[in-house]
């Protein structure tokens, strides 16, 4: 593990700021040699993204594979994602002709058109004209051509599922939004198999993937992905790297405050442990000392991780619900969370009553729906009792009940923190 580790959280990591994970990436980078494509599955801020870029680098220095990292979230359909495919492959020289070669039985001068004015931004035009059309087709002639490379290729489609959420809840027809988001999906089912001795695929994303496709009956779309889930640190990996980053500050922090910050968080999601830390240091700044006590932690945790300081980077658990569930069942989301965040527990009895109260269609089937979703993106987590659902992280349920459990009344219980 790194001694010295930078404390910079919220974008990716790689290299020396890249902390544990070495089973991981060994892992990874097994399956994908064995021929796997990989469904990355994990909670947000686990560190899927920073995973995969690692790996990928490790890779890279074997020199054994093209690895192509394709960021699609702002992708909006087929077309642009296979676009964004062609564009990442254009760094390899081997990858760049094959793909160029593909699009110039398309477009009458391709080649001249693009040597001769060498922008980035013509050659992202050009690649939509070519997929114009039958782009299926188009788009199989393309993977089947990175497949002939003198390498394996292994492509990671980063935010997918963002992309095909953005595909199934587009203006216009609901069933017309659903059997584009089936087409695609189908078409890189398809092509995953098709070519998995040579192209290898690794799907990851801020949100989870496979509820989306459930609310949809897309779930099908999913069995060529091999499931790779990624937990959150232990508590022994968390303390390590609280001594890490201590370490790169110059600072000494008594055992009793890392304690205490560790109990605090009770789940150790990688950018909570370093969030946490960066507060804690930056009070010590301003009052001029090297190194926080207990008190100064935990006076911290509800001066700045619970109060606005902290909102801006927990209030995607809010928001992300907006982007996996349909509109009316977002109010639901949020009565069931907070009931679990008051009482420090949802039983089944409270969640059915809360479902009943808010005048659904089918509120039992909502209910399951809902709390599949804050299961699955690690909100919830199945208590020691039967029908019963606690908060995976402490921090999270602390946040959210400062922030929605003011005046809640909870459904029959007594709060019990």
């Amino acid at each position: 593990m790194v001694d010295k580790l930078p404390n910079k959280f919220g974008p990716w990591v790689v290299g020396d700021e890249f902390f544990d994970r070495t089973a991981e990436v060994e892992r990874l980078t097994q399956l994908l040699g064995d021929g796997n494509s990989i469904l990355l599955v994990a909670p947000r801020r686990i560190g899927k993204t920073s995973l995969v870029r690692e790996t990928f680098r490790r890779m890279d220095e074997r020199g054994d594979e093209y690895l192509l990292f394709v960021d699609v979230q702002d992708c909006t359909t087929p077309e642009d994602v296979i676009v964004a495919i062609s564009l990442a492959a254009q760094p390899y020289g081997g990858l760049a002709s094959r793909v160029k070669e593909v699009f110039s039985a398309f477009l009458k001068g391709f080649r001249d058109q693009v040597a001769s004015v060498g922008s980035s931004a013509l050659l992202e035009l050009r690649f939509r004209e070519g997929l114009t059309g039958d782009w299926q087709a188009k788009a199989n002639k393309i993977v089947a051509s990175l497949a002939e490379a003198d390498r394996p290729v292994a492509i990671c489609l980063d935010e997918l599922p963002i992309m095909v959420n953005r595909l199934v809840t587009r203006p216009g027809d609901p069933a017309e939004r659903r059997a584009m988001a089936e087409v695609f999906l189908s078409w890189l089912r398809k092509t995953v198999t098709a070519h998995a001795d040579r192209v290898r695929w690794i799907v990851c994303g801020s949100i989870g993937l496979e509820p989306i496709l459930a609310r949809h009956n897309l779930s099908f779309t999913l069995g060529h992905l091999r499931a790779f889930h990624l937990p959150a640190w232990d508590r022994e990996t968390a303390a390590a790297c609280l001594k890490s980053l201590a370490a790169a500050q110059g600072s000494d922090w008594p055992e009793a405050s890392r304690a205490a910050l560790l109990d605090k968080l009770g789940h150790f999601v990688p950018h909570h442990v370093q969030m946490y830390f960066g507060h804690v240091m930056d009070d010590c700044r301003l009052r001029g000392v090297g190194a926080p006590t207990e008190e100064d932690v935990l006076r911290v945790y509800e001066t700045h991780m619970l109060s606005t300081r902290g909102h801006a980077e927990l209030a995607d658990y809010e928001e992300r619900l907006l982007r996996v569930l349909d509109e009316d069942t977002v109010d639901l989301a949020l009565a069931l969370l907070t009931e679990a965040a008051v009482v420090g527990q949802l039983t089944l009895e409270a969640s059915r009553q809360i479902a009943e109260s808010h005048g659904l269609d089918r509120p039992d089937r909502a209910r399951r729906d809902v709390l599949r979703v804050l299961e699955h993106d690690g909100y919830l987590a199945k208590g020691d009792e039967e029908g019963h659902w606690r908060f995976v992280s402490a921090l999270i349920r602390d946040w959210w009940g400062q922030r929605f459990g003011a005046g809640y009344v909870p459904i029959g219980r007594e709060v019990s923190r």
